[in-house]
């Protein structure tokens, strides 16, 4: 039985706290795909998905993933986390004033011949929105 999905959600997460977009981007497939399920966003391809990473870590510089479960069966993988960072850029509608991040969240990672193919991204908005508000 094949262990990519816990290999690779492992992997990912290491990538966003190096803060390394572009190894995040490498391991996902050519077609692979990242959804952000809280606003509908979706990127395809390693590039345009560091390109995300990379937007997120500009506006929260100190932002770190803490695994807190990893549950997986062969090519797929469910990493619970939470993000932690604080606001120091403009994202979104959000200006930065200082405020403190720390949003629980899930990906659901998808993986085939050693990439990934999708990873679903599971977080509360109206938390994040909150926090963002102040």
């Amino acid at each position: 039985m094949s262990r990519d999905g816990a290999q690779l959600a492992s992997r990912l997460h290491e990538a966003y706290n190096a803060h390394d977009a572009d190894a995040a981007g490498r391991l996902y497939a050519p077609d692979g795909r990242h959804v952000e399920i809280a606003t509908g966003g979706e990127r395809s391809g390693p590039e345009a998905i560091a390109d995300g990473l990379r937007g997120l870590l500009a506006a929260f510089p100190d932002a770190r993933w803490e695994e807190r479960m990893l549950i997986a069966e062969g090519d797929r993988a469910a990493i619970g986390y939470v993000l932690t960072g604080t606001l120091t850029e403009a994202f979104g509608p959000f200006e930065p004033n200082g405020q403190r991040l720390e949003l629980p969240g899930v990906h659901l990672v998808s993986t085939a011949g050693g990439e990934i193919t999708r990873c679903e991204d599971y977080w509360d908005a109206a938390s994040f929105g909150r926090q963002m508000r102040g």
